[in-house]
C-alpha cells in the first residue's frame, strides 16, 4: 500500500509505492491483489465460441448468484459492457426494479443520450447526474481510495446507486477479458517486432500506456525518490518473457496490471465506503476462466480494428445497440484543469513550502517546466502527472499533516 500503519495508525509515505503510482498508475510491489493474478497457462488454451452462446451461458448463470436482492442499480453507458449486463438483468430478473445510472462529466462527450434510450428499452428506470470535477473534490476522492489516486470519481455513481439498493451492477472486467481496448492493441501489434525480447516488448507495451508517464519521468522526482526505468520494466517480465502471442502478452498485462492494481481496489474502495455490494457478471470465476480461453480472434480483429467480437454477437442476438465508440465515465482533463484545476493546484501543490517540495519527493523545477508545457501546448501526458502530483499533495496533508478536511470543496 502507499501508506502503512505505525503506532496507532500513524501513516508514512512508501517511496516505492509513490514511484509506481506516479509512473504506472498502480503499484504492485506492496499491495497484494484481492483476485489471483492470472497466469501464461490461463491463455494458453485457444477455441472460439461461434455466436456467444457459451459465453451468454455462462454470463447469465453468474446472475444467478445475486438472486437475494430485488432492487438493482446499474452504472449504465452506453457501451458494450453495461448494455450487455443491462439486458442480462432484465432477461435474469423480469420483475426486479432496476435503476439505471449514467455520470455526465461537463465538457466531456456525454454518454447518458444512449444510456437513457438502453434504460428505456429494458423498463429500467433513468437518473443522469452531474459529475462534479475532480479537482475541487480532490481531498474526497483521495480519501475514498486512500491512495493519491484522482481516479475514484466514480464514486459519485456509486453514492447515487446507495440510495436505491444495496447492490450496484457494473462492467468492470469486460474490457480485459474479452478485448476491448483496441486502442492499445493495434498500436502494440505495430510496433512489436518478431525477435523482440521481453524488455523491447515492455517498453513498447508502456508506450500505449504514454499518458501515465513522460519521456523525462526521472526528472519529476526529487532526490528521495530513486527512480529507474528497469525496475520498472521488470515488474512486466513474467507478462512479456513467454511464448504466448504478443496479443495474448497484453491482455495478461492488462488483466494482472490495470484491472487487479488499480480498477478493482478503486471499486472495492468505493463500495466499501459507501456500504454498497458491487457485483459484474464479466469478473465471475467462471466467466473469467473461460474469457481467457478465448482465441483471440473471438475477442479482436485487427483487419477492422474491432473488439469485444463475442460480447457484439450477443448483443446482436438480444437487439441491443450500443454505442460504436468506446468512452466511459471520464472527464474532459484539459476543460476541468482550465476551469478548476490550475487555480486549485496553485494553491495547494506550487509553492515552495509544500510538502511534495519540502520533502524532496518531487521536483519543483519539473512542476514549472510542465505547466508551460500544459499552458503553451495543452499536453494531455503532463496534465496527467501533475494532476496526480495534486493528488499527492492532497493526500499527504489528509493523511499525514492532517490539515486537509476530506469533506471539504477545494
Amino acid at each position: 500500500m502507499i501508506l502503512y500503519l505505525k503506532k496507532q495508525s500513524k501513516m508514512r509515505l512508501n517511496k516505492i509505492s509513490t514511484k509506481n503510482i506516479l509512473t504506472l498508475r498502480y503499484d504492485i510491489t506492496t499491495e497484494k491483489p484481492i483476485r489471483k493474478l492470472a497466469t501464461i497457462q490461463d491463455f494458453k488454451k485457444s477455441f472460439n465460441d461461434k455466436g456467444g452462446y457459451n459465453t451468454e451461458k455462462l454470463l447469465n448463470a453468474s446472475f444467478k448468484k445475486i438472486k437475494k436482492f430485488d432492487k438493482f442499480s446499474i452504472s449504465l453507458s452506453g457501451g458494450i459492457d453495461s448494455s450487455l449486463c443491462l439486458a442480462l438483468l432484465r432477461k435474469n430478473f423480469p420483475k426486479a426494479k432496476i435503476i439505471a445510472v449514467s455520470g455526465v462529466f461537463e465538457g466531456a462527450f456525454d454518454e447518458s443520450k444512449y444510456a437513457k434510450k438502453l434504460a428505456e428499452k429494458f423498463d429500467a428506470d433513468f437518473i443522469p447526474i452531474k459529475m462534479e470535477s475532480i479537482y475541487t473534490k480532490m481531498p474526497e476522492i483521495v480519501y475514498i481510495s486512500k491512495k493519491p489516486k484522482w481516479n475514484t470519481y466514480n464514486h459519485l455513481i456509486a453514492k447515487q446507486a446507495k440510495k436505491f439498493s444495496k447492490i450496484l451492477v457494473t462492467g468492470d472486467g469486460g474490457d480485459e477479458l474479452f478485448g476491448g481496448y483496441i486502442f492499445r492493441y493495434k498500436k502494440f501489434l505495430d510496433l512489436v517486432k518478431p525477435n523482440d525480447n521481453w524488455k523491447t516488448k515492455t517498453i513498447k507495451y508502456l508506450e500505449c500506456h504514454n499518458r501515465d508517464w513522460v519521456p523525462d519521468q526521472k526528472s519529476l522526482f526529487d532526490k528521495n525518490i530513486k527512480f529507474s526505468w528497469n525496475k520498472i520494466y521488470n515488474y512486466f517480465k513474467p507478462y512479456f518473457n513467454n511464448k504466448l502471442s504478443p496479443l495474448n502478452q497484453v491482455m495478461l498485462a492488462d488483466f494482472n496490471g490495470k484491472l487487479l492494481h488499480d480498477f478493482i481496489p478503486t471499486g472495492d474502495a468505493i463500495s466499501s465506503h459507501y456500504k454498497i455490494d458491487r457485483f459484474s457478471p464479466f469478473l465471475d470465476s467462471e466467466v473469467q476462466q473461460f474469457g481467457f480461453s478465448l482465441s483471440t480472434k473471438s475477442k479482436y480483429n485487427r483487419t477492422t480494428n474491432q473488439g469485444k467480437i463475442i460480447l457484439r454477437e450477443i448483443n446482436t442476438r438480444l437487439k441491443v445497440k450500443s454505442m460504436k465508440e468506446k468512452y466511459g465515465f471520464s472527464p474532459s482533463l484539459i476543460f476541468d484543469w482550465q476551469k478548476f484545476g490550475k487555480d486549485i493546484f496553485m494553491a495547494y501543490a506550487f509553492e515552495k513550502d509544500s510538502n511534495i517540495y519540502t520533502k524532496k519527493i518531487i521536483n519543483r523545477d519539473w512542476v514549472i517546466r510542465a505547466l508551460e508545457l500544459i499552458e503553451n501546448d495543452g499536453n494531455v501526458r503532463y496534465l496527467n502527472r501533475i494532476t496526480s502530483i495534486l493528488a499527492l499533495e492532497i493526500w499527504y496533508r489528509v493523511f499525514i499533516k492532517k490539515d486537509l478536511n476530506p469533506k471539504k470543496s477545494l
